[in-house]
Formats: C-alpha cells, structure tokens, sequence
C-alpha cells in the first residue's frame, strides 16, 4: 500500500496523525505482547474489579433469596457424607406448603441414589415431591469440554445427552456466541423430567482461581443451558417476565434488563464478603425441627414469596475462591449470580470496540503529549494523564458498574513513552549527525560559491576596466570609431551578464549564510532547564568563576560537566573575551585529573620557528642557543590538561606535527633520538570558523576532527546583555578591592549605558571598562561618565557596524585594508562601509595586491597572506591576486616590449596611485625579463 507525496507531507507535518499512528502501532503491540500471558493478562485486567469487591462497603444480600446450608450440627444428624434423598422430598414438600415461590436443590440429578441411601424409593419420592411443587429447579453438575480456559481434569467430565423444556431454542448465528456444552447420551431422569427447570452449574475460575465470572447460557446443539441462578431467576419471575433466547444475543435477555456486555459472560456482584453468612440462611437441622414440629407459621416467615437455595452438597470440594479471598462452591456462586439478577447490579466490562477507542486515545494522547513537550514536562503530563484514567476507571465502576480496560491502555502508554523516549534519544544523536553533514554541505558548497563570486567580481572589474579603456581609445581614435564603439557595446552587453552572474552568485551565499545560520542554532540548542537546575548550574559555575545565569551558558556548562568526567577533547569556540579559558580551566577542575598541571598555551603567540621546541621540548646542542635541556607544553602538562588556545592560528606545517602528538600521544623532543609519550587531556580553543577552514584548506580536517570530541559554542555579550548588570557587579567589586576601594557601586544610568554598549571585545572589554572606572572614578559612586563609553557608537540588536569617515576625508590604504579585512575582502560590502566607490575600492587592492606581489618577491601565497592579516581569509585574497596579475599579464602580453607596456599601462591604470604603479612597472619588468624572481602561482 502506497501513499501519495500529498499524503506523506501531510503526515509529516502533522503531529496528531503521528501521535495517532503511534498509539494504533502501541495498542495493537500490547495487545498482542498480553495475548502470550492470558492468565497475568486476566489478573491485572479485572485487578481493579477485586479491588473494588474488597474495598467498598458492604452489599446486602436479596431479601428475596434465602439459603439452607449444613453445618455442623446437620452433619451430626444426617451424617457427614451424601444424604437420603427422602429428606429433601420432605423438605421441598413442606418448603412448597409454606410459599416458597422457587425451591432450587444443588443434587447430582443424572445420578441415582446409592441403595444404602433409600435408592430408587427415594428417587421416586423426590421425583413426586417435585412435580407436586411445580417450581424446582436443579442444576447439571457438569463443565464445558470446548472451554480451553478450563482446567484438564474439568474438561474430562462428560453427562449424557438429552434435553429439557426450559432449555430455549437458539438459532446458529446465537450459538457460536456462547460456550459449548457436551451432548448427553442417555435419557432425561426423572429428576430433571418433573423439575421446572435445569440449570448448569458452570463457573469460570482463572489462571489465578479466582471466580468472577459466569456463562449464562451453554449451547448445546440447537437448545441453550441456563446458568442455575439464571434458572432460579426465571422461575422467580415466571408469572411477571418472559424471557426469551428468540432473535439476537442482546434481546435475549432484555426482559431481565441484563446489558449486553454480560449476555456471554456475567460478572458476579458478590453479596457482602461472598460466604454464605451474607445471605438469610438456615441449617438443614434447624428447617428439619419446623417441619417435623408442624410449624408452618415460622417456616411462612422464613421462606414465603422467596426464592430458597438448598445446599445440601455445599460441604464439597471450593471450586475457588472469591475475588475477597474466600473459598467458594458451585451452588454458592450460583447464588450470588442469582442475587446479582435479582438485584440487577450489573458489573461488566466495556464492548470491545470501546475497549480498543479508549486504549488508542488514550495512547494517542500520550504520544501528541510527549511529541509536543519534552523532558520532564512530557513525563508528568504522562503520568497525569494515566493517574487521571485509573482515577476515571475507579469512578465508573463505582457509579455505573462499567469495567474500562487496565492492562492494554497502560502498556500500550508505557510502549509508547519507553519508544519515544529511546527514539528521542537515538534521532537526536541522528538529527545533529545530520546537522553536521549539512553543515558541512554548506560550507563547502559556500566555499565554492564564494570563490565563484570572487571570480565573476574579478570578471566585472576586469571588463569595467577594458570597457574605460575602450571608452579612452574611442575618444582618441581618429579612423577606428565604428569598430571601437562595436567592441565598447560588445564590453558593454559582456559587463552586464558578468554583473547579472556576480548578484545570483551574491544572492546565492546569501541563501548559503541564512541556512548555516539557522543550522547553528539547532545544533546549539539543548533541552530547557528548570528554574531549580539553572540555580544548581548557577552556583556550581560561580564557584568555577563563571558569572552567568544565562540558560544558554548554563546548559553548555551542564554538558560541560558531562564531557570533563571522560577523556574526550573539547573545542570551544567563540569571539575573544567569551570566557573560553574559563571554560578550559573548568574542564580540568571537574576532571580526575584537577590535582595534575594546567598549561595554557597562546598558539598565535608562539614563534614560528621555536614551535617544536616550545611544544615538544628540546635537548642540549640541539640547535644555536640550546645550552640546556628543556621540556616543552606536552610534558609539562603530563596526566593533566593542555589548552590550545587559538588554535585556528596555527601554521598549516606545524599542523601535521601537532596531529601526530596528538594522536600517539607520543613525539621526538628537538635534537632527540628516543620518543617521549605523555597522557595529556586536550581542550582547544578558537574564534575561527574551524569548518570552513578546513573546506577551504588553510585548517587540516584530519585534525579538525581530532579536536572536535566535544563541540562547545560560547555566546557573545551581546547576546546574553542579561548577564551585564551580574558581570559588571563581579568585576566592579573585585576592581575595587583590589584598588582598596570598597563599597564603590555603579549609577543606574551607568548600568543603563553598559547594558547598550556593543561589547565587541566581550567580557574581557567588559571588565577592563570596570576595572578603569575604578581607577578613575572620584566618588564612590560610578556615573556613566566614568566609563568612558562615549567615544564609541552605543550598539543595538540588529544595527551593523560601519566605518565612521566623512566624504572629504581622504581615504588611507590602511583604511582600505582594514574595511576590507573586516568584510571579508567583499569589495561591495567595503564600499558601502567606507562610504565610497566599489571602483576606488578596486583600485586601491589591485595596487595594494601588486606591491604585496613585489614585496614578497612574486610568491602569491606570501603576498596574499601578508595582505589578508587571517589565515581564513588567505584563499580570498590568493584568487583575487592572481586574477589581477592573470589579467596584467594577458594585457602586456601583446606588447614587443617593456617600454611599450608601461605606456599603455599608464593609461590603463590612470586612477592607480603613483606609489603602486611603481610596482606595476617592477611586475612589467620581471615578465619582459623573464627573472627568476618571476610571479609563483601556487594553485591560483
């Protein structure tokens, strides 16, 4: 069966038909888990309907039932074992005299007297005795074989077949609904031929022997058996109600007003505690001295108008016992069936198909839940949910007698809170693996946009330049200006489709930066926390020197503290002044090796040249200056924590080398011919965009994915300005203090004016601002003054920031560089900070590209990474270079010689300075003398 995309999108979005699929899914895989365990299934399912029997009060007995019973002082009389059955002709006879309205005889019927017990006189006497009564009801003692839920040795018994006048007809769509009963081979006795009716005496123990319910009718071919006190009730009501088996199961017993759901099975509604001191009773001893005194006056009172149960086998084997844990007999059960018809306080369950809706609600119910609120939040409502349905399942059944089903809702809730939650743990892990493939997707593919927009910005560049000296050449031209102005159109119609390409390519890592920015935020978000947990976080970071409340912070700390228990490395990423070493030294206070060396190391800080003995150590002679031995970061931090710190600022060479220490643990000091192994916790530490790096080559990805065990991203001031007023309280007392000055305390408008500022430096900045108001403040009191923030543009959410430069104030190379630096080496996004042309923009780069190319003697990579001041952004600025010496060199290609280049040249780069065209000369010359110093392209 398939499903249309329309149909799988809507699915998709839609979390009530999830959370419906998902219960249907559950309520069916409990239902089938019970059908493996029916009698723990048949205990836990009606564990509510013996709760109920057990804990409410006291139901009295039908006033209309009265019970004969033997006890001890019968059995003295009578005997121990079975009765002469004279005696009970006699008592029916005289129970018939005194009104008796229903005498019902629990007797062996299909079973003749024993000589010794009078025989067949005494079969004939109670043969006569019933038939003079005329409403004596007896019961087949015997189970049905086809009920596999009954025991091996009750199935074994078998009775003849015959058949009675009170059995109904049934037609076959109503016998497959009831159990089955034996065929009797053998003709009616007599017993059962005078009787008004015959009754089975079937109960249904469970795996647990407990007798909760009864069958009210067997079938038997085309005739139905009554249960006894279904028999018993019939008779009682012989005169007033019909009760009639014709048409379907539920109009069978309409008359009786017996609900549906207990036609096939009725569950008993036991009388008081279930013995037989809950009903009006008499011992055989006693009923035998009324009647043998002639006292039909007292036996009137006793049994007039009722119905009256003799028990004369009652001593026999329990059949179970009673959902109140007494053992109980086939007749007494009958009897409090009886009672239950009389009464007509139906206990039962639901219909099946009720039975299913309710179990799937309430499961679908559970899952919408856990689906829409996570954590803890899903968890109470959960168990809300499940203590508000027993709560509904205890009052149905004390107000109406309804059963709502226990053991397939509950499972099927707990099926799907257990799936959900696994499931939520497993696609969570899965979810951010996808984060992180995706991102890394972006990255490369941003990668390549971006160069691809450097390109076509180089083409437009390149083009308005030809375009201009087309435009020269036109104006000078004196028999060329057809073909000129046909080459000018033809530049000009290029320049457009160049330009069109540069705004799809910008638009493109537009889309490319919104995207990563929105994948950055899924994966940095972490389950929400509560107030007592941020309070608990809060108090354990302040006593590491973290001053937050920030739930941001507080969950990176929680995760913190997970990942410091192992040996995983941590990268912390962030802007300066985050607190990214704050971090680190809390990794190594939380870890088992606290009590080890923490060595914070500055990789930008380190000499290029001193990297392997700085880090590894070196031995005496190694190398000029090498007058000692000298063990480097690595073994000085030995079974404790090293912090890299700036690790993005790592030269390329130097890399490799730090991989493999990495990754052995092991390294050769400098000027040493044995290794030296150390046991060292990694935590790094850096503001670039380590993934980008390594898309764009200039950060190993091998070793990116060495650093990377756990990924912490540590979130600017700016986005935390919560935590301002509580930093700015730490750092103002601590400034104090240290300056003998406490008590100092900040204005409200200072307050106001640290909570506006930018912070670019962040925290660091933050507390330097605190630090210098305390030096300088002349009261106790800080004002917003003393903070001296007013030399920089107060910040707000969303406001970007822009190079602050009249339109007559001359534009420095310094200037350029740095507005092009700080965007990017985006030549658009320079112009508009810098408030100028794109095409002064242009210019001042290609001469300050040109110089940077003559400095470094023609290595564009040296060029390109003196001008970009950032490793990331070295690939930038090498495209850019080699596109701007591609195309001086595809233009003096033409020319014979140098002289004659630089003429043309000089009209051509008419808006370059002076100071870089000089340096266009010097590129001329080396290519025309083809030097060694010649231009190196390194895979530009």
């Amino acid at each position: 069966m398939s499903f249309s995309p329309r149909a799988r999108t809507v699915f998709a979005e839609s979390s009530a038909l999830q959370a419906l699929a998902i219960g249907l899914a559950a309520s069916l895989t409990a239902w089938l888990l019970w059908q493996t365990a029916p009698a723990a299934f048949t205990t836990w399912e009606w564990s509510p309907y013996d709760a109920w029997l057990r804990f409410r009060a006291s139901v009295p007995a039908s006033r209309s039932i009265v019970l004969i019973a033997r006890d001890r002082a019968s059995e003295e009389r009578f005997g121990t074992g079975p009765w002469d059955r004279a005696l009970i002709a006699k008592l029916v006879t005289a129970l018939h005299d005194a009104g008796a309205a229903v005498i019902g005889v629990e007797l062996p019927i299909t079973a003749p007297s024993p000589p010794h017990l009078g025989g067949a006189v005494s079969d004939a006497l109670l043969a006569e005795a019933t038939k003079e009564a005329g409403t004596v009801v007896y019961p087949l003692t015997f189970l049905p074989a086809a009920d596999s839920s009954l025991p091996a040795e009750a199935q074994a018994v078998g009775v003849a077949s015959w058949t009675h006048t009170s059995w109904p007809t049934i037609t076959p769509d109503i016998a497959i609904q009831l159990p089955t009963g034996p065929r009797l081979l053998d003709a009616m006795p007599p017993l059962a031929q005078q009787a008004y009716a015959v009754g089975h005496l079937l109960a249904l123990p469970n795996g647990d022997r407990i007798v909760r319910q009864v069958p009210l009718y067997l079938s038997m071919g085309d005739r139905a058996i009554p249960a006894f006190g279904l028999a018993l009730a019939t008779a009682f009501y012989r005169d007033r109600v019909e009760i009639s088996l014709a048409g379907s199961t539920t109009q069978q017993l309409e008359a009786l007003g017996i609900p549906a759901r207990s036609v096939s099975r009725l569950f008993v509604n036991y009388a008081g505690d279930g013995r037989t001191s809950s009903f009006s009773s008499l011992s055989f001893a006693t009923l035998v001295d009324a009647v043998d005194l002639g006292d039909r006056e007292r036996l009137a009172g006793w049994v007039d108008g009722k119905v009256v149960l003799l028990l004369p086998n009652s001593s026999g084997e329990p059949l179970g016992t009673t959902p109140t844990g007494y053992p109980i007999t086939p007749g007494l059960i009958h009897a409090h069936v009886l009672h239950t018809l009389l009464t007509r306080q139906w206990v039962g369950p639901v219909s099946s198909l009720w039975q299913m809706i309710l179990s799937l609600a309430l499961s679908s119910l559970a899952a919408r839940t856990l689906l829409s609120l996570k954590g803890w939040k899903g968890l109470l409502t959960v168990s809300g949910l499940m203590l508000g349905y027993g709560a509904l399942l205890l009052m149905m059944l004390a107000a109406w007698g309804w059963l709502l089903p226990l053991v397939v809702p509950f499972s099927a809730t707990l099926l799907v809170f257990s799936g959900i939650t696994v499931w939520s743990h497993v696609s969570a892990g899965q979810c951010f693996r996808l984060v992180e493939q995706e991102m890394r997707r972006i990255q490369q593919e941003s990668v390549a946009v971006r160069e691809a927009l450097i390109r076509r910005e180089n083409v437009v560049e390149r083009l308005e330049e030809d375009l201009e000296a087309a435009r020269a050449a036109i104006a000078q031209s004196t028999g060329r200006q057809a073909e000129l102005a046909k080459a000018s159109d033809a530049l000009r119609v290029e320049l457009a489709e160049a330009r069109s390409q540069e705004a799809a390519a910008r638009k493109r890592l537009h889309e490319l930066e919104r995207e990563w920015s929105d994948l950055q935020a899924v994966e940095s978000d972490r389950s929400r926390l509560s107030d007592a947990e941020q309070e608990r976080l809060r108090q354990e970071c302040e006593q590491l020197g973290i001053i937050t409340r920030h739930p941001v912070v507080l969950g990176l700390f929680r995760d913190l503290k997970k990942g410091a228990r192992s040996s995983l490395s941590i990268l912390l990423l962030g802007e300066p002044g985050t607190g990214k070493e704050l971090f680190a030294r809390a990794v190594h206070q939380l870890s088992s090796r606290a009590g080890k060396p923490f060595i914070a190391v500055n990789m930008a800080a380190l000499s290029p040249d001193l990297f392997e003995s700085e880090m590894f150590g070196h031995v005496r002679g190694s190398f000029t200056g090498a007058t000692s031995e000298r063990k480097g970061y690595f073994e000085l931090a030995h079974q404790g924590t090293l912090f890299l710190d700036e690790i993005g600022d790592l030269r390329l060479d130097h890399q490799g080398k730090l991989l493999r220490a990495l990754q052995d643990q092991t390294f050769y000091r400098v000027g040493a011919t044995t290794l030296t192994s150390v046991d060292v916790r990694i935590v790094t530490a850096t503001n670039k965009d380590l993934v980008r790096g390594a898309s764009e080559g200039w950060f190993r990805e091998d070793l990116y994915f060495r650093l990377k065990g756990l990924v912490l991203r540590l979130p600017p001031l700016r986005e935390r300005l919560d935590d301002v007023p509580l930093l700015a309280d730490h750092y103002l007392h601590t400034a104090a203090a240290q300056a003998g000055r406490e008590g100092m305390r900040l204005s409200r408008e200072a307050l106001a004016a640290l909570q506006r500022h930018e912070w670019k430096g962040n925290i660091r900045e933050l507390r330097h601002c605190l630090e210098q108001a305390v030096a300088l403040a002349e009261g106790p009191v800080i004002t917003e003054a003393d903070l001296r923030l007013a030399v920089e543009e107060a910040w707000s959410p969303g406001r970007e920031h822009a190079f602050d430069r009249s339109a007559d104030e001359p534009l420095t190379d310094a200037a350029v560089l740095a507005g092009l630096r700080r965007q990017g080496f985006d030549m658009q996004a320079t112009a508009k900070a810098l408030k100028c042309d794109r095409s002064t923009v242009t210019q001042r780069l290609k001469g300050l590209g040109f110089q940077a190319l003559v400095d470094a003697g023609g290595d564009q990579t040296k060029a390109a990474l003196a001008l970009a001041g950032d490793p990331a952004l070295t690939r930038t600025v090498e495209l850019k270079l080699a596109d701007y010496y591609g195309h001086l060199i595809k233009t003096i290609e033409q020319f014979r010689s140098a002289e004659e280049a630089l003429f043309d040249c000089q009209r051509r780069f008419k808006n370059l300075p002076d100071r870089h065209f000089r340096a266009v000369e010097t590129l001329i010359r080396w290519h025309f003398a083809q030097t060694p110093a010649s231009v190196k392209t390194h895979g530009a």
